[in-house]
């Protein structure tokens, strides 16, 4: 497992976990920029000797401070290099192994709701033997928030309820024991490309500078021009479900991962469950070759069909890549709320294309 290369990149993450497990919540910058302050050392010279694979929350280009309300998180294996990680560690990955438990038996109340682990799930298997570690299920909650065997996720603090939603993305870690194990499926779940970025350390790198000015400038508006025009829609209801409750609190980014993950696990219960996510399962869900696709989502006939289903593969393809993994595994950047309701009109748009091989099959099993 990946750890700082000086005591200046220890103290750093020992300040993040001990703020962390006072309040239950990751703290921001300013309040890690004074700590360190207050030991004689410097931001800057400290998160050089850190890279993504132990902290969350940055650009890998740090030359600029981030903002002050900027919220920074740990890895498992940045908390794992921190003093009195132990008990938590322990206690996420007994979740994961908990999560994978549930995942194989689960059987949703409504179509399409993904899997989820609750602080009740953990207390009818503990009983009272689980009064003490209350706040240690909650710290690892919010460590395993952001890993990529989770979803996403939620919780309260002040009652010390909280939850974790894991798609079937749960099934390597099914049997992990240590923390050695974890990382190397995590590694393999993430890929040799995003595994290799995430070693980085982050550094401070200059700016490109645009030699000469663009040959054309953007005209400005036209006196007198029409207002952008305003478009309103109801939201399919699988989105709705999924997107509302965190739209409403100001979650974009959260809305817009549940979304896209609401139509991964769509695609992947039409096909009848795949090895294959993301990306790579919108390829074998839509591949129109050799022979039809799957899944057709299309409305087109005669000519133009065949030019329909690459262009929809392409859609659902690049929802996963573009839209999907950015949020799902990269840094929590907030979203604009114009551009989150634009992409979750996009997510209800391919909910409603798999309506159509929904509807498919349903009128075959009533006609036959």
């Amino acid at each position: 497992m990946p750890r700082p290369t000086g005591e200046e990149g220890h103290v750093l993450l020992d300040a993040i976990w001990s703020l962390f497990t006072e309040r239950l919540m990751w703290p921001v910058f300013d309040d890690i920029d004074r700590a360190l302050y207050g030991q004689g050392l410097e931001w800057e010279s400290a998160v050089q000797q850190l890279c993504p694979a132990l902290l969350r929350g940055l650009d890998p280009n740090v030359l600029h401070t981030p903002q002050p309300d900027q919220q920074l998180s740990l890895t498992v294996a940045g908390a794992a290099n921190c003093t009195g990680a132990f008990r938590v560690l322990t206690a996420y990955l007994y979740m994961v192994r908990q999560a994978a438990t549930i995942e194989r038996n689960w059987r949703p109340p409504n179509p399409g709701e993904m899997p989820q682990l609750t602080n009740e799930d953990l207390a009818a298997a503990h009983g009272d033997s689980l009064t003490n570690t209350v706040r240690t299920f909650v710290a690892a909650m919010q460590l395993g928030i952001q890993e990529p065997c989770f979803q996403g996720g939620g919780s309260s603090p002040d009652e010390l309820e909280w939850r974790l939603y894991f798609t079937r993305g749960i099934r390597p870690f099914a049997a992990v024991t240590n923390l050695q194990e974890y990382w190397l499926i995590r590694a393999h779940v993430l890929g040799a490309e995003r595994t290799e970025a995430d070693l980085r350390l982050f550094s401070k790198r200059e700016p490109e500078v645009m030699l000469q000015p663009p040959l054309f400038a953007e005209p400005a508006p036209a006196a007198g021009s029409p207002e952008p025009i305003s478009v309103t829609c109801n939201l399919h209801p699988l989105i709705a479900e999924v997107a509302e409750e965190r739209y409403n609190r100001g979650a974009y980014n959260d809305a817009v991962r549940s979304a896209f993950q609401a139509v991964e696990h769509r695609v992947d219960t039409l096909v009848g469950g795949s090895n294959a996510v993301g990306n790579a399962l919108m390829g074998v869900a839509f591949n129109v070759k050799p022979g039809p696709p799957m899944l057709t989502v299309t409305r087109s006939t005669g000519g133009s069909l065949e030019s329909e289903q690459t262009g929809m593969q392409f859609l659902f393809k690049g929802a996963m890549g573009a839209l999907r993994n950015p949020r799902s595994h990269g840094p929590d950047e907030k979203d604009d709320r114009d551009e989150a309701e634009e992409m979750l009109v996009f997510a209800s748009f391919l909910m409603r294309r798999l309506d159509i091989e929904d509807d498919k099959r349903k009128a075959a099993g009533s006609g036959s």
